[in-house]
C-alpha cells in the first residue's frame, strides 16, 4: 500500500514537472514566434568585441560601398552584446529606417520588447542593446563609446547594415536608456561628426537630459519627449504631474521653437523653428528638418514600457520621424501585438517557479540526497494555536515583523549604496537595496525568534510543559549531511535556469512580466554573485526557513500557517507600494520621494516574497531540511534580483 502511494506521488511529480516544462518551452517558441514577426523577420544575438564590430562595420562598408567610420574605441577585450531584428522586407535593394532600443537602468536588452516587436511589425530594422555593466555588455563598454554605454557601437553599426537606410536612423531609450541615447546623439549629431546623423529619437520614460539638448544637436532631427504624468522620479525632478504648464517645458520647445513665448506648451504638437505643427500620425514623415513633441501620458515610470500607451508613442514618433518604410503597409499605432509578447513571457515565469515544487520531490527520493533528510514534527506533536500564550508569540512576532520590514524598507533601499562597502558592491540602488534590507530583516528575524522562545520559556514555567527550541530545526547530523544539502540546493538551481539559459541562446527570449525578469547572466559575472551578493539573501532567508518550520500548528491547516508566513513575509511591501502609489495618482507626488526605485521594485519583491513562504514550506515538509529551503530560495530570489543588473568585475570581499 505505501508502494503503491510514493508510486502515485511520483507520477504526480513527474506530471508537474512536464507541465512546467512545456510552459517554458511554450513561452520560447512564443516569444520567438512573436517578435519574429511571425518568422517574417530574422533575430540574431551578438558577442563581440569593438575590435569585432569595426571589421563588421568595414565588411558591410565593402559590400554596400558607403564609408561609415566607427567612432568608438576599438578594443580587442571588452565585449558588447547586441540583438538585431531585420524584417524580410528590408533589403540592400530596398534599405528600411532602423532603431536602437535601449533599456533602462538595472535590466537588459529584452525590456524594450514591447517596442521593438511593434516596430519590426511595422517593417523597421531594430538593434535592441545590452548597456555597458547590463546583460553581457561589459562595464569598459561605456569608456569605449563616449560615455552613451554602447549607444554609439549600435548606431554605428545600423547605419552601416546594406539593409538600413544611413538617412533614416533612430533611437530610443527607457529611463538610463535615454542617457545613452543623449551621449550618442551628442556624437552622432555633433559637429565634425564624419558619418550620417541621428534622424529621430524617442525619448521615453526619463527626461533628465532633455534640457542639455541644443539646437545644434537637435538639427535634422525629429524628437518625441514623454515626461510621464506619473513618472516615480520625474514627479520630484521636473514636476511632470503638470509639466506642460511649467517653466522646463517651455525652455526645452524654444530648442527648436526660438521665438516660442506661451505659458502652457501644447501637447502632442510638434514645435519647429518657423512654429508649431499638428502630428501626422498617420505614418507620414513630418514635414520639417528639426521638430520636437512633448507628451504628457498619465502613466508610471515603468509603464511606458508595458503599456499600449507608451508603446503607442514610440510607433507614432518614429512613424513622424523616420515615416513608414518602403513597401510595408501603415499599420495604426493602437494596432499591437506584443501584449500577446507579454502573455508568452509571463508562462515561461510561471513554468519556472513551478519548476522548484517537482524538482525538489524528485531529487529527494534519489539515494544520494534521501540523506540529507530530517525528522520533520509530527503534527500531533505540535503546539496549539489555542494555547493563548502560543497565539500571542505568533500575532507578536508577525505584527512586529511586518512593522521592522515595512520601515526598514523605506530607510535601507535609499542607502543602499552607502551602507554597501563602494570598493566591494557595484553601485547599483537595486541589488544593494535590498541586498542591505535582507541582511537588516535576516538579523530582525533571528532576534524575534530568540525573543519569541524567551517567552514562552516564561509562559511554561507556569504551565510545567516543556518547550522545544526553535533552532532545533537546524539540528543537522554532521557536515557532510550540510555538504550534501548545498549540493542538492546547486543542482535544483541548475536544473531551473536551464530553460533560462536555453530561451537566451537558442530563442533570444527570457521569463519576466514587466520589470520582474527571470533572466541568464553571463556565467562570468556567477563568481561575483556567489561570493558578494548571495551572503546578503541566505542572511534573510535561512532566518525565514526557520520561523516558517516554527510556524506549524496541530489544529491549523499546513496550507494556512503557510500562508500566514506568506502575509507576514510580503504585506509590508503591498502596504507600502499602495501608500505610494495611492498617493502618486491622487496628488502626482510620491508619498515617500527617495524611495522611488524602492516602489518600482516592490513589484518584483512582492510575488519572491509570497512565493518563498510556500517553496520553503514544501522544501521543509519534503527534507525536514531547513538548510535545502534557506539555500535554494535564497539564491534563487538572489538570482531573480541580480541576474539583470549592472555589476563591478572584482571579487574582492573585505571586513
Amino acid at each position: 500500500m505505501a508502494q503503491n502511494k510514493s508510486d502515485k506521488s511520483k507520477k504526480r511529480l513527474m506530471i508537474l514537472l512536464a507541465a512546467a516544462l512545456c510552459l517554458c518551452f511554450i513561452s520560447m517558441v512564443g516569444t520567438w514566434a512573436v517578435q519574429s514577426n511571425w518568422g517574417n523577420a530574422s533575430v540574431r544575438t551578438y558577442y563581440v568585441t569593438t575590435a569585432e564590430l569595426a571589421d563588421m562595420i568595414e565588411a558591410n562598408n565593402t559590400q554596400t560601398g558607403r564609408s561609415v567610420q566607427p567612432t568608438f574605441t576599438e578594443d580587442a577585450n571588452a565585449r558588447f552584446s547586441f540583438m538585431t531584428m531585420i524584417p524580410k522586407t528590408a533589403t540592400a535593394e530596398n534599405p528600411a529606417p532602423a532603431v536602437i532600443c535601449i533599456h533602462g537602468g538595472a535590466n537588459t536588452k529584452e525590456m524594450q520588447m514591447n517596442g521593438y516587436v511593434e516596430l519590426v511589425r511595422r517593417g523597421f530594422v531594430v538593434i535592441s542593446i545590452d548597456m555597458a555593466e547590463h546583460g553581457y555588455t561589459d562595464a569598459a563598454i561605456n569608456q569605449l563609446t563616449a560615455e552613451s554605454y554602447g549607444g554609439l557601437a549600435g548606431y554605428e553599426y545600423a547605419i552601416s547594415l546594406p539593409c538600413v537606410d544611413p538617412e533614416k536612423v533612430g533611437m530610443t531609450g527607457h529611463s538610463m536608456g535615454n542617457q545613452a541615447c543623449f551621449f550618442t546623439i551628442l556624437q552622432a549629431n555633433g559637429e565634425g561628426y564624419p558619418n550620417s546623423r541621428v534622424a529621430a529619437w524617442v525619448e521615453g520614460a526619463g527626461t533628465m537630459y532633455a534640457p542639455q539638448m541644443t539646437a545644434e544637436m537637435l538639427e535634422g532631427m525629429v524628437w518625441t519627449i514623454s515626461v510621464d504624468k506619473f513618472d516615480e522620479f520625474d514627479t520630484a525632478y521636473f514636476g511632470a504631474y503638470d509639466f506642460l504648464n511649467g517653466p522646463i517645458a517651455g525652455d526645452i520647445v524654444r530648442i527648436a521653437y526660438p521665438e516660442f513665448n506661451g505659458t502652457q506648451v501644447e501637447e502632442g504638437v510638434y514645435y519647429t523653428a518657423a512654429g508649431a505643427l499638428e502630428a501626422p500620425n498617420d505614418g507620414t514623415r513630418l514635414e520639417a528638418d528639426s521638430a520636437l513633441c512633448i507628451v504628457n501620458p498619465p502613466i508610471t515610470h515603468p509603464m511606458f514600457h508595458f503599456t499600449t500607451t507608451g508603446t503607442a508613442i514610440t510607433i507614432n514618433g518614429f512613424y513622424n520621424g523616420l515615416g513608414t518604410p518602403a513597401g510595408v503597409e501603415y499599420i495604426p499605432a493602437e494596432d499591437q501585438v506584443w501584449p500577446v509578447c507579454a502573455a508568452f513571457e509571463l508562462l515561461g515565469l510561471v513554468g519556472f517557479f513551478m519548476l522548484l515544487f517537482p524538482l525538489v520531490g524528485l531529487l529527494v527520493r534519489t539515494r544520494y540526497f534521501a540523506a540529507i533528510r530530517r525528522p520533520v514534527t509530527a503534527v500531533q506533536d505540535l503546539g496549539s494555536a489555542k494555547d493563548p500564550g502560543e497565539l500571542a508569540v505568533w500575532i507578536g512576532t508577525v505584527v512586529v515583523s511586518v512593522v521592522f520590514s515595512f520601515y526598514s524598507y523605506i530607510k535601507l533601499f535609499p542607502l543602499g549604496n552607502t551602507i554597501l562597502d563602494p570598493s566591494v558592491y557595484a553601485v547599483n540602488d537595486v541589488p544593494n537595496g535590498i541586498g542591505a534590507w535582507s541582511l537588516a530583516c535576516g538579523a530582525f528575524a533571528l532576534l524575534l525568534i530568540a525573543a519569541g522562545y524567551g517567552v514562552k520559556k516564561l509562559l511554561a514555567q507556569r504551565s510545567g510543559v516543556p518547550v522545544q527550541s526553535p533552532f532545533a530545526v537546524a539540528r543537522l547530523d554532521n557536515a557532510g549531511q550540510f555538504g550534501r544539502t548545498v549540493l542538492f540546493a546547486a543542482v535544483i538551481l541548475v536544473v531551473m535556469f536551464l530553460p533560462v539559459y536555453i530561451a537566451r541562446y537558442l530563442f533570444n527570449a527570457d521569463f519576466r512580466i514587466c520589470s520582474f525578469v527571470v533572466g541568464a547572466v553571463s556565467l562570468k559575472k556567477l563568481p561575483l554573485i556567489l561570493c558578494k551578493y548571495v551572503p546578503l539573501w541566505l542572511a534573510f532567508y535561512i532566518p525565514n526557513a526557520i520561523m516558517n518550520a516554527n510556524t506549524r500548528y496541530r489544529n491549523i491547516p499546513e496550507w494556512i500557517s503557510a500562508s500566514v508566513c506568506a502575509l507576514s513575509n510580503g504585506i509590508a511591501l503591498v502596504v507600502f507600494a499602495f501608500i505610494q502609489y495611492s498617493t502618486l495618482f491622487r496628488t502626482g507626488n510620491l508619498w515617500n520621494v527617495s524611495a522611488g526605485m524602492a516602489g518600482i521594485v516592490s513589484f518584483a519583491v512582492i510575488p519572491c516574497l509570497f512565493y518563498a513562504a510556500f517553496s520553503a514550506r514544501y522544501i521543509y515538509k519534503k527534507t525536514g531540511n531547513i538548510w535545502a529551503a534557506g539555500l535554494i530560495n535564497g539564491a534563487l530570489m538572489c538570482f531573480v534580483t541580480t541576474f539583470v543588473t549592472r555589476y563591478i568585475t572584482d571579487i574582492v570581499i573585505t571586513f
